[in-house]
């Protein structure tokens, strides 16, 4: 087991120890850089008792000044042994966090026998002076060190990391654990931790590195360095006795001295090494043979499938998806080739012959009316002569009378006859509008499938329509509303059926690809992404469950029989990288039925109004 160790060089080199002991690897790699500051002695004059929170307080006071006979107050057994070790005789512990030490001091000292020193760094955890003077005592703070964070992780840890050779990494405060996850994201290997433990001494430290995906976080019972380490052998599975003195402080302040001033000569770390994993190896390594062979297979189908040919039936060759998928295509052909040699068969007169027809039979009617005129004057004069004829006998008038009621009976009747007339040429000018706006609708309808921009053709319906609503048909804002539709698209045209099929089949292969092609990976998947770039194979008859082939499988199988609906249904739960290049064939599809829609639309109430007599 390898675990990285993060405390100052004496103290790490102190704790690998005790993990050496117990059969662990450690990885020295110090968070902080401590700077101690150089002056005039520290002023003790009057000072009772010298307050210190860490073994890195204690060496920096004693670097200051020469008098080990003050009172020494430290927070926990490990800061107080160091105090020891550097000559100061009058050593307190107060065994725990800085709570214990503010009652330790109440306990042993008083305040009127002088104010206490509180030895600091720049960065301190908790504010210790000032509980102290809450107690009643006057204390000073003395920043005699400070602490600078790394910048970088070194190279060897880095690559240690990325080989997946670091089972767990130490972590003693907010801020060591802090200074951890930004070097983490600054070498970019954050995503490495799936596979690292952080052990951390307190809730505090861990709340620093939760955002990160570990393994596991641990986090000590209590903040002591038997604790931490009990928490590290929940990891190894092993129980080992605490040391009598290895029990330590909470952290208050946290210094680390730098790299240049671990004295490595006494505690000797084993060098970097790569574990075998021989099995594990073999095991990859087949699979990825397994993968690259089933490609080339897939790849090559159709060159071998040739040869089984000869042995094989074909139904066992051919899924049972693609016979059926085969027979749905030739029956639909089949009904393709129908509607053509119907279609072919019906001769649809331009709409330049239609206008033609239009202004012969406006013609036509405007000479019926001027005959109509002159009958009806003509009927007038026939009155006026009846009426100014002397009805007495013997004069021939009343022979005159018969002659000309019996010319005026006449009239009436050509006159009724006339007037029948114009009326059905009337109802034929109105049926030819009709007739004319459904050929130019058809006209409009194939133009839109061939792909290309059908501005012209829209136009020449939206003059026919016009006349229309000049005769204020009441179907002319059903009209209006299909051909603002229309008009989205008329300049640049809409994809066709057979377009959107073509870029679909060759669409599909990508989305599948993206959704398995990791965003991110180490040298094995960036290696496969771009071994499968070459290689298009996917399953295409699995068509149940929402896996990602499964819902492109089944769009394709829409897409084939020309229900782009479904295909569009299908594809919208798509998300992230195959969403969106999935996009713009949607786009394309919804646009296609949106003017198809509007275009049967169109036909419809054409056909309902040549139907209903004009």
């Amino acid at each position: 087991m390898r675990v990285v160790v993060t405390r100052p060089g004496e103290d790490g080199a102190a704790l690998a120890e005790i993990l050496g002991a117990r059969g662990i690897e450690s990885v020295l790699e110090p968070l902080l850089t401590i700077k101690q500051h150089d002056g005039a002695p520290v002023d003790l004059e009057g000072i009772q008792a010298i307050l210190v929170t860490s073994a890195n307080g204690v060496r920096a006071l004693a670097r200051r000044t020469d008098n080990r006979s003050i009172p020494i107050f430290a927070v926990g057994d490990a800061t107080a042994t160091t105090a020891r070790s550097s000559g100061f005789s009058r050593v307190h512990s107060a065994s725990g966090d800085v709570t214990a030490l503010v009652e330790l001091v109440n306990d042993l000292l008083k305040p009127k026998d002088g104010p206490l020193l509180h030895v600091a760094g720049s960065e301190i955890a908790g504010d210790l002076a000032a509980m102290v003077v809450a107690a009643g005592f006057e204390c000073r703070r003395e920043m005699l060190y400070e602490a600078e964070k790394a910048r970088t992780m070194s190279a060897s840890l880095t690559a240690a990391i990325k080989d997946n050779q670091i089972d767990a990494v130490l972590l003693y405060s907010p801020r060591s654990a802090e200074t951890f996850v930004q070097l983490l994201r600054k070498a970019r290997i954050v995503r490495y931790c799936r596979s690292m433990n952080a052990v951390c001494l307190s809730q505090a430290v861990a709340d620093k590195v939760n955002d990160l995906g570990w393994k596991d976080i641990l986090i000590a019972a209590h903040p002591a360095q038997d604790a931490l380490l009990e928490a590290l052998d929940d990891i190894t599975g092993t129980k080992n006795g605490g040391d009598a003195n290895s029990s330590f402080e909470a952290i208050a302040d946290e210094g680390l001295v730098s790299r240049e001033n671990i004295d490595t000569s006494a505690h000797t770390i084993a060098p970097i090494q790569r574990r075998r994993g021989g099995a594990v190896r073999t095991v990859f390594l087949t699979l990825f043979v397994v993968v690259i062979l089933f490609g080339i297979g897939a790849a090559t189908k159709p060159l071998w499938r040739i040869y089984l040919a000869a042995y094989l039936p074909e139904d066992v060759l051919t899924s049972s998806v693609e016979q059926k998928t085969a027979s749905r295509l030739e029956e639909m052909s089949g009904r393709l080739s129908n509607l053509e040699r119907k279609s072919s068969t019906k001769v649809v007169p331009d709409f330049k012959t239609l206008l033609s027809e239009r202004d012969r039979l406006r013609k036509q009617l405007t000479v019926t009316l001027g005959r109509l005129d002159k009958l009806e004057n003509s009927i007038d004069a026939v009155k006026k002569m009846i009426n100014a004829l002397n009805t007495e006998s013997g004069t021939g008038a009343e022979e005159m009378l018969r002659r000309l009621s019996e010319r005026l009976k006449k009239l009436e009747v050509q006159n009724a006859d006339l007037e029948k007339r114009t009326t059905d040429q009337g109802e034929s000018k109105e049926s030819v509008k009709t007739k004319a706006l459904l050929l130019a609708v058809g006209q409009l309808r194939d133009a839109a499938r061939s792909g290309h921009p059908y501005r012209d053709e829209l136009l020449s319906v939206q003059s026919i329509a016009q006349i229309q609503r000049e005769a204020e048909d009441p179907e002319s804002k059903r009209i209006s509303d299909h051909l603002d539709q229309l008009a989205k698209a008329a300049n640049t045209g809409t994809p066709n059926l057979s377009g959107l099929k073509a870029d679909f089949k060759s669409l599909a292969g990508t989305i599948v690809k993206a959704a398995m092609t990791p965003a991110e990976g180490g040298w094995v998947q960036r290696t496969l992404a771009r071994l499968t770039q070459s290689v298009k194979w996917r399953q295409t008859d699995n068509l149940e469950g929402p896996g990602i082939e499964a819902v492109v499988a089944r769009a394709e199988q829409a897409v084939r029989v020309g229900n782009l609906a479904k295909a569009i249904k299908e594809l919208s739960v798509l998300k992230n990288r195959p969403a969106k290049i999935a996009a713009p064939w949607i786009n394309g599809a919804e646009l296609h039925l949106n003017v198809q829609k509007a275009l049967s639309g169109l036909q419809s109430l054409a056909v309902s109004k040549l139907a209903a007599g004009g």
